[in-house]
């Protein structure tokens, strides 16, 4: 028994040593990721702490953030708001699955708590991906629906007294007028026609 204690925990150190030596080079690239996303202040740290063995070995794991200058390191969870923790996502997905064997992305409404130019920059690394993976993206702003290079467009009804979701692809006019209800309501205007018309032109999605 005390021979198979020792081999485990040889084994627990050699595993936790390999996990450190990781997470340096992971911390690099998530905050590589949150710069470009608009998160210029943030430092982010990958923190540990050890336990009595198990299973995953000797390790609790915890991913820290200081969003704001002069801000402590705290735990993401505790710290992060929606707008962040959607940020975060996105830079941890960006970097965790870049060398893996991933057919597709989805994010569902990863722009939660977003806005402006954050909302541009979540757009132009969400288009930056799919250069690379297919990706999908269910989302609610006008600033990163112009970036997709195909819209499809989502919606409910109710027949025969069941509810059915449809998924109808759009071609130009139809994305510029999605586009500009999300911009400006039910009732579309010239000019939240013309501004979905300029958002689409400006991403290169013209077609």
């Amino acid at each position: 028994l005390a021979k198979q204690e020792k081999e485990m925990l040889a084994a627990a150190r050699t595993l936790s040593d390999a996990r450190k030596a990781a997470a340096k080079a992971l911390e690099e690239r998530i905050l590589r990721e949150l710069r470009e996303l608009d998160m210029n202040k943030v430092r982010f740290s990958i923190d540990f702490t050890e336990h009595e063995p198990d299973a995953m070995g000797i390790d609790t794991v915890r991913f820290l953030m200081s969003a704001n200058a002069g801000e402590d390191l705290k735990p993401i969870h505790k710290i992060a708001s929606g707008g962040e923790l959607a940020r975060i996502m996105l830079a941890l997905k960006n970097v965790l699955t870049a060398g893996e064997d991933v057919g597709m992305l989805i994010f569902d409404e990863i722009d939660t708590g977003v806005s402006g130019h954050a909302a541009q920059q979540i757009g132009r690394k969400l288009s930056a991906i799919a250069r690379k993976k297919q990706t999908l993206c269910v989302t609610h702003l006008p600033q990163i629906a112009a970036m997709g290079d195909h819209h499809l467009r989502i919606s409910k009804s109710v027949r025969d007294g069941r509810s059915f979701t449809d998924v109808s692809p759009m071609d130009r006019a139809q994305r510029i007028d999605e586009i500009a209800r999300l911009l400006s309501g039910e009732e579309i205007s010239d000019a939240a026609r013309k501004n979905a018309e300029d958002l689409l032109d400006a991403a290169g999605q013209g077609a």
